[in-house]
C-alpha cells in the first residue's frame, strides 16, 4: 500500500485540478449574454483564452521539468487554478474575467507534465496502467467539476464559486504532505558524458507526427461539453441540468480510464490509437442527427465518452515510450499542445453553431478530425518499449 499511495494521492490531485478546469464549462450560455459574447469570433476568442493557456503552459513546463527537477508544480499549480477559477463569478469586467481564465489555465497546465511524469515513475513497470490511474482521477475530476459549478450556481448565483477556493487550498495541502509528492520528481536524464540528453533524440519529425495526431483525435473531446450546453439551452435546460450531462460523458471517459488501468496491456498503444477514432466517427454522426430519443442521445454520449476519451492514456503512454529523455516534453505534447490545436480546431465550428436551431450538427464536423487522425496514427512506428531508469528499476525491485 506504501507504494500505492504517492499514485492515489496524485490521481486525486489531477482530480482537483481538472474539476477547477471544467467549473466554466455549464456557464457558457450565461456568460455569453452576461458579457456580450455575441457573434462566432467574440464567442470563438472566449474559448480560446479559457483552453489556450492550458495547452501552451504544458509545453512550457514540459521543457522546464526536462531540464531541471519541478517538484514544487506539484503544489503551485493546482494552487493557481483553484484560487484563480473559483473566482470567475466575482467580477462583472470581461478583461479580468479573462485574466482569470487565463492564470487559472496557466496554473492548470503547470500540474500536468511534472504529474504525467511522476505518476509513469510511481510503477515504471507498468507505466500505461499508472497513467490510466493517474488520468482516471482527471477524467473524475472533469466529471465532477460541471455538476459541482452547475449545482452552486444553480443554487447561489456565480458568485457562490468563489467559496470553493478554501476547501480546495486546504485538500491540496493534504494529498501534497499525505503522498509524499515531491519524492515522485524524477531526475534529469543525463548522457555517459554528464550532458543532458536530448529530449526527442533528433526525431524532431515523430514528435510533430503524434502531436498532429493527437491534436486531430482530441478535437470532439474539447468540444463536446460545449455543444452540450449549447444544445440543451436551446432545450430550455438549466446549468444544473447541462451540468449533468456534461458530467455522464466525463464519467463515462472515467468508466474506459478504469477498465484501461485494470485491463490494458503494454503494446496496446498504437493500435488504440488508431481504432478508437474510427470507431468513434460513427457515434459522432448519430449524435449529429435530429430527433434522437432521449435515451439514444444518452447512450451514445457515453459510448462516445469510454471510445474516445476513455483510452486517451494509450496517447501519453506512447509518447512516453517513444522518448524516453524528454518524457515531460512527451507529456506536454499528449496532454497540453495537442488540447490546445484540438481547442483551437473545434473553437470556430462549435461557435457557428452555438447560435443555429440545430446546435448539435457540430458534431458532424468532428468526423473528419477523427479520420486523419486515425490514418496519421496507422503511419506512427510502432511503440517501443524502453527500459526504465536504473533508480526506476532498483525501486520497482524493491516495492520503494
Amino acid at each position: 500500500m506504501r507504494r500505492y499511495l504517492p499514485l492515489l494521492c496524485l490521481a486525486l490531485m489531477h482530480l482537483v485540478v481538472d474539476a477547477c478546469a471544467q467549473l466554466v464549462e455549464p456557464l457558457w450560455p450565461g456568460l455569453r449574454h452576461a458579457y456580450g459574447l455575441i457573434g462566432v469570433g467574440a464567442l470563438s476568442i472566449a474559448f480560446v483564452v479559457q483552453s489556450m493557456p492550458t495547452s501552451l503552459s504544458q509545453a512550457v513546463f514540459g521543457y522546464l521539468r526536462d531540464v531541471r527537477r519541478t517538484p514544487w508544480l506539484l503544489w503551485a499549480g493546482p494552487l493557481l487554478g483553484a484560487v484563480c477559477m473559483s473566482a470567475i463569478g466575482l467580477t462583472d469586467n470581461r478583461w479580468l474575467l479573462g485574466l482569470l481564465l487565463l492564470a487559472g489555465g496557466v496554473g492548470i497546465g503547470a500540474f500536468h507534465p511534472e504529474a504525467a511524469v511522476a505518476a509513469g515513475r510511481a510503477l515504471p513497470e507498468h507505466r500505461t496502467r499508472a497513467l490510466s490511474v493517474f488520468m482516471l482521477g482527471g477524467a473524475v475530476g472533469l466529471g465532477l467539476g460541471p455538476t459541482l459549478s452547475g449545482a452552486i450556481v444553480d443554487l447561489g448565483g456565480i458568485r457562490g464559486l468563489a467559496w470553493l477556493a478554501p476547501i480546495l487550498v486546504a485538500v491540496i495541502f493534504v494529498l501534497w504532505k499525505a503522498g509524499r509528492l515531491g519524492e515522485l520528481s524524477a531526475p534529469v536524464t543525463l548522457s555517459a558524458d554528464g550532458e543532458r540528453r536530448s529530449a526527442f533524440d533528433g526525431r524532431g519529425w515523430l514528435a510533430v507526427g503524434i502531436f498532429l495526431v493527437c491534436s486531430l483525435r482530441l478535437v470532439p473531446n474539447m468540444a463536446v461539453a460545449k455543444v452540450l450546453a449549447f444544445t440543451l439551452d436551446r432545450q430550455g435546460y438549466g446549468e444544473l441540468q447541462i451540468g449533468l450531462y456534461q458530467t455522464l460523458f466525463l464519467v463515462a471517459a472515467s468508466a474506459g480510464m478504469f477498465v484501461m488501468a485494470f485491463r490494458f496491456r503494454t503494446g496496446w498503444e498504437r493500435p488504440f490509437m488508431i481504432w478508437c477514432p474510427l470507431a468513434g466517427a460513427p457515434l459522432l454522426f448519430l449524435l449529429g442527427t435530429d430527433g434522437l430519443p432521449p435515451w439514444a442521445f444518452v447512450a451514445l454520449l457515453v459510448a462516445t465518452g469510454v471510445t474516445l476519451w476513455g483510452t486517451t492514456p494509450a496517447m501519453v503512454s506512447y509518447a512516453q515510450q517513444q522518448f524516453p529523455n524528454g518524457a515531460g516534453m512527451a507529456s506536454a505534447i499528449t496532454m497540453g499542445l495537442a488540447w490546445g490545436l484540438g481547442g483551437l480546431i473545434q473553437a470556430p465550428l462549435t461557435a457557428a453553431f452555438s447560435h443555429s436551431a440545430a446546435p448539435q450538427q457540430a458534431f458532424l464536423t468532428f468526423i473528419p478530425c477523427l479520420l486523419l487522425s486515425a490514418i496519421g496514427a496507422w503511419l506512427l512506428p510502432s511503440a517501443a518499449i524502453q527500459d526504465a531508469q536504473p533508480d526506476e528499476r532498483l525501486a520497482a525491485a524493491t516495492g520503494g
